[in-house]
């Protein structure tokens, strides 16, 4: 466990550098945060929890760390430098029937990330957050993550290293992916400080298991689950178990060959710990962000201190409600502060009271989640979880909202924090078109065993699912159209991506809402991750509702709205102050965090 000092320290080195780089809203921005720091989507299913804390996979025995971080490095292997081809690009889900990518780990892993990519989170994007996550539960170097990667929809070019290649051939695919012969050493003893081989995918290197149902693997080095350099002190005392060094199937030697191409130089050098930690922080991001010719990365994505999320107008029970989440962090060994206060400001769009024009309004918040202390590696190594509190106050149709922000009274003694955005507030886009999650629905239809209109081979029964959507139209926008983009891309085996456009009917029969009627429409899709951009052509104006998910419909949780404070009296709104951090600060945390994280997770 961290102490409370260095969970804080840890915790504002992260969050310094953010006041430069991010504004709300910034849907890419934040899809990839919430992934990154949070573990999970949106529904709340996490992709960290399959590899954290660091494990074995159940069954295969085998290191899903390990698995993880092999994984995205051949789908970076087809790179070419000559041309700029391939790289981090999604490519090896259609590489899986290659000799240099066989093996259940690879079918394994596909399937872990298959359900998780979105618009914003590309299946490339989750083969590099996967890595990052396997390196840091193991506790390894926290490695900056960047997205943006775009995934490509067929196989990439071949170049990915075997073990029985001569080391002209290594060095020259080294050289494609863009990496020199003193890289391609660091990078092969980085990469093998985790897993092993198993007896199944190399029977010429590892006998046979004795136990039935149980693979007989043997780990790189003696310490398999730990992210360290045992892989490099063992091989240079002579006592390494690596079967990739210390085989009499010379042929199969190949991390033999590839250590001792510069008479051991590079591998004396990895003998410091440190040395080795801040090389391989270094090679794996160069690795993660090896991406195709004309790609752009984002910037790297850091902890978004205190994140609005889930932000929308909506109608609930025959009622106009706004919703949101302030998402706020906690050391994981402080007590969470009982008494502390949130309250949500809010300023009117219409009337005498517009852009909050003589008054303001307030409401507290209506529930709180906590999140477990392991949802993500990545906050687990800076001792910190988060809480939420969520939001949801009625709205009058005639009023609406412009903008909203926050204060947290602590109520110790301190000063109050106001949240708003930089000192601009958080904006509510538009309130023309509406999404209605609760009176929408889902449910499965079957194709027989045919499965025409899955466009995926099965043997058995398919299925696919039906959606039907409903959105609120403002009364007076006179639309000439109201439609949605439809897209999807976590879809079993990524045959293809749901990439289309549905238009809304005015449902006739279903009685206005405060000022709103309702629009229906919908669309077959066998993914799980459907995501909507809502649109209303009105006049020369088109207005969006962007990134609208669905995994929440007639199901979502109902929360009473809050009691509304009509003449509420803001510091936010009166002295414009917010939650910053003063640049000699956020300067010396920047350079004293880039040297925290190097230092291996036992050390912290």
């Amino acid at each position: 466990m961290l102490s409370s000092k260095k969970s804080l320290t840890l915790a504002l080195l992260f969050q310094a550098p953010l006041s430069f780089a991010y504004q709300y809203p910034s849907p890419q921005y934040e899809a990839l945060e919430t992934f990154l720091y949070e573990g999970q989507r949106g529904d709340g299913s996490n992709l960290a929890s399959l590899v954290h804390p660091c494990r074995k996979r159940t069954g295969t025995m085998s290191s899903v760390a390990a698995e993880w971080l092999r994984f995205a490095f051949h789908d970076m292997a087809t790179h070419n430098v000559d041309d700029g081809t391939g790289g981090l690009d999604g490519s090896l889900v259609y590489e899986l029937e290659r000799p240099e990518n066989f093996g259940l780990g690879f079918n394994q892993t596909a399937t872990d990330f298959e359900t998780f990519p979105n618009k914003y989170v590309s299946r490339a994007d989750i083969f590099a957050l996967g890595a990052v996550f396997a390196v840091a539960t193991c506790g390894g170097p926290v490695i900056p993550y960047r997205g943006g990667r775009v995934d490509v929809w067929q196989a990439g070019g071949f170049g990915t290293p075997q073990p029985h290649e001569d080391l002209d051939t290594l060095k020259e695919e080294f050289r494609k992916q863009g990496f020199s012969n003193t890289e391609m050493i660091t990078l092969t003893a980085c990469g093998h400080s985790l897993g092993g081989v198993r007896d199944t995918d190399f029977p010429m290197l590892v006998s046979p298991s004795t136990t039935p149902g149980v693979p007989h693997i043997i780990g790189f080095d003696s310490t398999e689950l730990q992210y360290d350099n045992k892989v490099v002190t063992e091989y240079l005392s002579g006592t390494t178990q690596n079967v990739l060094v210390n085989t009499p199937n010379t042929t199969m030697a190949s991390d033999l060959r590839v250590f001792t191409s510069d008479g051991n130089q590079t591998m004396q050098g990895l003998a410091d710990s440190n040395t080795f930690m801040s090389q391989c922080q270094s090679l794996l991001e160069r690795m993660f962000n090896t991406v195709p010719q004309g790609v752009t990365l984002t910037d790297e994505i850091t902890l978004i201190p205190a994140k609005v999320s889930g932000a929308q107008l909506t109608i609930e029970q025959g009622q106009l409600v706004f919703k949101s989440t302030l998402r706020l962090t906690q050391p994981n060994d402080a007590k969470l502060n009982t008494n502390r206060t949130v309250t949500m400001f809010w300023c009117d769009k219409y009337g005498s009271a517009a852009n909050c024009a003589g008054s303001t309004k307030s409401s507290s918040y209506v529930n709180v989640v906590q999140d477990d202390t392991n949802n993500s590696p990545m906050t687990w190594r800076m001792g910190i979880y988060f809480v939420h509190y969520q939001f949801v106050v009625p709205i009058q149709g005639s009023e609406s909202i412009s903008k909203f922000w926050f204060e947290v009274d602590e109520h110790n003694g301190t000063s109050i924090t106001a949240y708003n955005n930089g000192g601009s507030d958080y904006p509510v886009v538009q309130d023309q078109i509406l999404f209605v999650p609760t009176l929408s629905s889902s449910y499965f239809q079957s194709n027989g065993t045919s499965a025409p209109k899955t466009k995926v081979e099965t043997s058995g029964e398919a299925f696919t699912k039906v959606l039907n959507f409903t959105v609120a139209v403002r009364q007076g926008s006179n639309p000439s159209r109201v439609y949605a983009s439809v897209f999807d891309n976590a879809i079993h085996l990524f045959p293809f991506a749901t990439n289309t456009t549905i238009d809304f009917t005015r449902n006739s029969s279903a009685t206005s809402v405060d000022g709103y009627d309702f629009y229906t429409g919908s669309v077959e899709d066998i993914g799980l991750q459907t995501t909507l951009d809502l649109h209303l052509d009105s006049g020369s104006t088109t207005y969006t509702e962007d990134f609208q998910q669905t995994t929440f419909l007639d199901n979502t949780p109902y929360f009473k709205p809050s009691t509304v404070n009509a003449n509420a009296h803001s510091v936010a709104s009166s002295s414009r102050s917010s939650f910053v951090l003063s640049l000699p600060f956020v300067v010396e945390s920047m350079l004293l965090g880039s040297l925290l994280l190097l230092v291996p997770l036992e050390l912290l």
